[in-house]
C-alpha cells in the first residue's frame, strides 16, 4: 500500500515538474488532477484501514481485562458480574427528570426563605430602637 502510494506521489511530483507548457495543456492538467485525486483516496482508505486496527487493538484490550476481572473474581470464589446499568433520569424517564427538577426548586425556594426570614430577623422593630 505504501509503495503504491510513493508511486502516485512520485508520478504526480514528475507531472508538476514537467514545465511550463505541460502546465497549458488541459490532458496533463487532468492527469495530475486524477493523480492528485487517487492520492487522497489512497490516503483515506490507509488511514481507515489504521481506525480499523486501532479499534480491533482496543477490543482485543477491553477483553482481556474483562478475562482478567473475571478471573479475579474467579479465584476470590465469586464471579465477576458487572453492575447493573443506572438510568439517568434525563435519558430515561422524562417525569423522573421532572420531579427531580421540582425538588431542586423547592429546596432553593425553601434557601431562599430561611435567607429572607434571616434579614427579616435582624431588622429591629421601630419599638426597640
Amino acid at each position: 500500500m505504501k509503495r503504491v502510494l510513493a508511486m502516485r506521489v512520485a508520478a504526480g511530483l514528475a507531472l508538476a515538474a514537467s514545465g511550463a507548457s505541460a502546465q497549458t495543456d488541459a490532458g496533463l492538467a487532468q492527469e495530475r488532477a486524477a493523480a492528485r485525486m487517487e492520492i487522497e483516496a489512497l490516503r483515506q482508505e490507509q488511514m481507515a484501514q489504521a481506525r480499523q486496527a486501532q479499534a480491533a487493538r482496543d477490543r482485543a484490550a477491553a477483553a482481556q481485562t474483562l478475562r482478567a476481572l473475571q478471573a479475579q473474581g474467579a479465584s476470590a470464589g465469586r464471579p465477576y458480574r458487572t453492575p447493573p446499568a443506572e438510568v439517568l433520569p434525563e435519558r430515561g424517564d422524562p417525569s423522573a427528570g421532572l420531579s427531580l427538577r421540582l425538588d431542586q426548586l423547592d429546596r432553593l425556594t425553601d434557601a431562599r426563605l430561611a435567607r429572607s426570614n434571616e434579614v427579616l430577623r435582624a431588622i429591629k422593630p421601630a419599638s426597640e430602637r
